[in-house]
Formats: C-alpha cells, sequence, structure tokens
C-alpha cells in the first residue's frame, strides 16, 4: 500500500491541513520507514512562518539520516577548515540507504554555521544533487565559477550543471554568459538531462528586454 494511503496518515495530514501540526504526520512516516517522505512534510512545515512545533520537527528532520555520535562536530570542524580530505572524512561511512537524507541535512546545516555557497556546492555535489543544493544556486549563493568548473567534470549531467550555471548568469544580469551556458546546456541534453528547467527559470523571470535577448539567440520558447 502506498504509504500516503495510510489511514492514519492521512487523518494526520488532514489535520496538519485544516491548521493543527505537522508533527504527528512526519513522526507518524518516520515510523513506517518512510523517511524521505518524512523529511518532505517536515520541510514543507519548517517553511511556513511561526511553524508549530518547529524544533521537534528539525529534531526529526535531524534524526531520519540515523547521523552517528559526534555528527554535529564533525559538520562544525567541516565548516571551520573545509577541504577534500575532511569532505571524505564527513561522508565516508554514511550508509548509501541514509546519503540521500543525510546530504540533504548537510547542506542546511552548513548554512546555518554561515559556510559559503561555492564551498558548500563544490563539496557535496560531488555525492549528487539535491533539492537544497539546487535551491542554494536559486537563491544567488553559488558563483557561475563554481558551476561551470562542476559542469566540466559532469560526464552525464553536464546538462544540468550548465543550466545551473546559466541560472546563476541570470541571476548575476549576465545575459551573455546566460545565453552561452543555456546553449551549452541545450548542446548537452540527453534521455536523463534536460535544459528545459532551466530554460524555464530564466524566462519566467526575464523583463522583455532580456525575453528579447532570449529570442534573438534561438534559446527555445516554452510550451
Amino acid at each position: 500500500m502506498d504509504i500516503n494511503d495510510d489511514p492514519e496518515v492521512r487523518a494526520a495530514r488532514k489535520r496538519w491541513l485544516a491548521g493543527g501540526s505537522a508533527l504527528p504526520v512526519v513522526e507518524l512516516l518516520a515510523s513506517r520507514g518512510a523517511k524521505i517522505e518524512a523529511g518532505t512534510y517536515a520541510r514543507l512545515a519548517l517553511a511556513k512562518p511561526d511553524c508549530p512545533d518547529a524544533a521537534e520537527l528539525k529534531a526529526v528532520l535531524a534524526g531520519l539520516s540515523s547521523p552517528p555520535s559526534g555528527w554535529d562536530e564533525a559538520l562544525a570542524g567541516f565548516a571551520r577548515a573545509p577541504s577534500a580530505d575532511t569532505w571524505r572524512d564527513l561522508i565516508r561511512f554514511v550508509p548509501e540507504d541514509s546519503l540521500y537524507l543525510r546530504l540533504r541535512d548537510v547542506v542546511v546545516r552548513l548554512r546555518e554555521l554561515g559556510l559559503d555557497g561555492d564551498t558548500i556546492f563544490q563539496h557535496a555535489s560531488e555525492a549528487g544533487l539535491t533539492p537544497d543544493l539546487i535551491e542554494l544556486v536559486e537563491q544567488g549563493g553559488v558563483s557561475v565559477r563554481t558551476l561551470e568548473h562542476r559542469a566540466a567534470h559532469a560526464g552525464g549531467a553536464k546538462s544540468t550543471y550548465f543550466g545551473l550555471a546559466a541560472q546563476a548568469a541570470f541571476l548575476r544580469g549576465d545575459m551573455l554568459g546566460t545565453v552561452r551556458l543555456l546553449r551549452q546546456s541545450l548542446a548537452y541534453e540527453n534521455d536523463l538531462c534536460s535544459a528545459y528547467p532551466h530554460v524555464e527559470f530564466i524566462r519566467e523571470r526575464a523583463t522583455p528586454a532580456q525575453v528579447n535577448i532570449l529570442d534573438r539567440a534561438g534559446i527555445p520558447l516554452l510550451e
């Protein structure tokens, strides 16, 4: 049975949508082993101003990836002195089935510790691209240079990373760079990676003058 069809989960979710706390939904999902779904609901709730039970939700969220003893100290140590070696030490023994959730936790926690976006992206994206890393780019927290460097070593994911670099260029007002990087993203498209989300992000935010530049450059229109 789909976890979202579980009667208890549905009832708890209904109470949350009616104005209650998301904590019972998150705890139920976590207890059923649906950790990714639990994390999704926790983040949705925490994104709202004045979230009820925020401290408890953060505690559940932090525990979903089963961090070992000393994890907080290890994260703080990496934030103080980030390097390839300390990053490898940080994630070396993370179980494969916990890696996605642990990476999401790492990105959020390192941002809270004040580590710059370029350093976070440079290291965390080596293990995979998470929604938190994409959000970091879309908030202007990652430089074009960092994203282009990552794209050059991204194998079959070049389209995605060049597309993210185009978004970063756009957010900085560099339309020539935006067009150049979108063209690269389009050139590296494959069955798994598309330039479409990046074109969409840029076109939806572009001014009429910027749209004209995109049109003249042959960047595809949104359907």
